[in-house]
C-alpha cells in the first residue's frame, strides 16, 4: 500500500514525523512513494548512515547555501541539514533556513517531510520537556510507535527516556510493556500528542507489527485512538508493508422520503418494539460508524423526537422531494473533514446485521477503493460504503439514483455475503405485513 496515498497527502503536504521505532526509515518510504521530488531535513539530529539513503545530502549553513528554483539537482530526495556535530550525527539546519525551505517546497510544489524527534533508534519513548520541536506550519504529523518493545521491560534497552514514561503511564520501572500502556502514552497529551499545532492531521503509525505476533490486540483500542487520531496505520516499513489503514468512517441513514407508495411514514412504522428508524440507526452504532447522521425530510418533526436519546445527528433536507441524490448530497456535506469514508444505509432495510457493516469496514482498512459494497449471489447490494475521494463526486449526482451511477465510472470491490435477507426491503404495506408476521 502506497504511503502517500493511503494517508492521504498531497504534493504540498509539509509534514513532520515524530515518536520512535522507524522515523527515518518511514520519511523515506513516504519520499519514494511520491515519486517527485522532495524535500527532507530535521529539527533535531539525523545519524550519518542514514544519509545514504537519499538522492542527494546538501549540508547548509547559510542562506547562501540553498539551491535556486531552477537549479538542477541529482536525484529526487533531496536532504538539507546543518553540519556535523558529533562523530556521527549531523544537526537540523535551523530555524532561519527551515522558513526557507518552506518557501523552496512552495516554489518547487513539492512536499517537504520533516523529522521532528529523536529516540535514538528505540521502539519507545516519551517526550523530554523539549521535545517534539514541531514547526507551526506543519499540516500533518505523523506519531510512530515500534512494537519490538511490546512485552519487554520498561528500561532503557527498549524505552527511550524510560523515567519520563514511567510517569507518563503510571507504571514502575521494570513492568512488562503492553498495548494498553502504549495506548495510553500515545493518547496523552504529554506523550503522543505532544506540540503538534491544533490544526494539523494527525496520523498514528505503529510500526515492528512482526515483532509481536499478537499486534490485532490494538482493534479493542481503535475507537479510543481514534477519538484522538485522524488514521491509525499497523506496518511492517523495514519491508515496506502497510497491512493496515484505519479510519473514522461515518454512518449515513437516508430516512427523508415520503412514503407517497406505502401510504404512511415507513420511518415510524413498528418494527419489534420500536420505530424503525431507530432500529436502523441502532444497527449503525453498533457496527462503529461515528459520526452517525440522519436525513430526515418529509416526516422531519416526527422523526427527530424519536432519536433524541441516541448518539446520532439529525439533518433536515428541505429538497427531500427532489430524490434520493438530494439527501445523499445533504448527508455527504454534512460530515466532518476528518472521516475517511462513509456508509449509506436505506431506513426500509432493516436485516442488515452489524457484522456486515463491520466486514465493509475492515475492507476498507485493507482497500482504501473508492467503493466497497456486499454481493450476495453474484448481485449487488446495500449499504455501500463510499470512500471519502468520491464524497465530491456524490455531491453532483442527481434524481433518485442514490450513488448507484458511480458504479460505472469508479472501481469498486465487492464483499461476499451469504445471508440474502440484506436485500430485503419494505415497499409496500403487504411487505410490511408479512416481515411483521414472521417476527411476531
Amino acid at each position: 500500500m502506497n504511503l502517500v496515498n493511503a494517508f492521504r497527502l498531497t504534493k504540498t503536504t509539509k509534514a513532520a514525523l515524530v515518536g520512535s521505532g522507524g522515523k527515518t526509515t518511514a520519511m523515506i518510504q513516504l519520499a519514494r512513494d511520491y515519486g517527485t521530488r522532495v524535500i527532507l531535513t530535521t529539527t533535531t539530529h539525523l545519524a550519518l548512515d542514514q544519509l545514504q539513503l537519499v538522492d542527494q545530502h546538501i549540508t547548509v549553513n547559510n542562506e547562501g547555501d540553498l539551491p535556486t528554483k531552477g537549479e538542477n539537482l541529482d536525484g529526487k530526495v533531496l536532504l538539507f541539514t546543518g553540519p556535523l556535530v558529533e562523530t556521527n550525527r549531523v544537526k537540523g539546519p535551523g530555524d532561519d533556513i527551515l522558513i526557507k525551505l518552506v518557501e523552496l517546497a512552495e516554489l518547487w510544489e513539492c512536499p517537504l517531510l520533516i523529522e521532528a524527534d529523536g529516540a535514538r533508534q528505540l521502539p519507545i519513548k516519551a517526550p523530554a520537556d523539549h521535545e517534539p520541536p514541531i514547526p507551526d506550519f506543519v499540516d500533518t504529523v505523523i506519531v510512530l510507535v515500534g512494537l519490538s518493545g511490546l512485552g519487554k521491560q520498561l528500561n532503557d534497552k527498549w524505552v527511550h527516556r524510560p523515567e519520563l514514561f514511567s510517569k507518563l503511564v503510571d507504571i514502575p520501572i521494570g513492568t512488562e510493556l503492553s498495548s494498553h500502556h502504549l495506548v495510553t502514552a500515545l493518547t496523552s497529551s504529554q506523550g503522543g500528542l505532544k506540540n503538534i499545532p491544533s490544526k494539523a492531521r494527525k496520523i498514528l503509525l505503529i510500526n515492528q507489527i512482526d515483532s509481536f505476533p499478537n499486534w490485532r490486540v490494538f482493534n479493542d483500542h481503535l475507537d479510543i485512538i481514534l477519538d484522538h487520531y485522524h488514521a491509525i496505520g499497523f506496518a511492517v516499513l523495514e519491508d515496506q508493508m502497510l497491512l493496515e489503514l484505519h479510519e473514522r468512517i461515518a454512518g449515513v441513514v437516508l430516512a427523508a422520503g415520503g412514503a407517497s407508495r406505502f401510504g404512511t411514514s415507513k420511518q415510524l412504522l413498528d418494527w419489534k418494539g420500536e420505530p424503525l428508524v431507530k432500529h436502523v440507526v441502532g444497527i449503525a452504532i453498533k457496527a462503529g460508524l461515528n459520526p452517525v447522521i440522519v436525513i430526515t425530510g418529509a416526516d422531519q418533526e416526527a422523526i427527530t423526537p424519536v432519536l433524541q436519546d441516541l448518539p446520532v445527528h439529525p439533518i433536515h433536507n428541505p429538497d427531500w422531494e427532489k430524490g434520493q441524490s438530494s439527501s445523499v448530497r445533504t448527508g455527504i456535506e454534512a460530515l466532518p473533514e476528518d472521516v475517511g469514508a462513509a456508509v449509506f444505509l436505506l431506513v426500509d432495510q432493516p436485516f442488515i446485521p452489524p457484522e456486515l457493516i463491520i466486514r465493509l469496514r475492515k475492507t476498507h482498512s485493507v482497500n482504501q477503493g473508492p467503493i466497497i459494497f456486499p454481493e450476495v449471489n453474484g448481485e449487488r447490494a446495500n449499504p455501500v460504503l463510499f470512500d471519502r475521494k468520491v464524497f465530491q463526486d456524490l455531491k453532483s449526482i442527481t434524481g433518485d439514483s442514490g450513488g448507484r451511477t458511480l458504479f460505472n465510472s469508479h472501481a469498486s470491490h465487492a464483499v461476499p455475503w451469504d445471508d440474502n435477507r440484506i436485500q430485503i426491503d419494505i415497499d409496500t404495506p403487504e411487505d410490511y405485513q408479512a416481515l411483521r408476521s414472521d417476527w411476531e
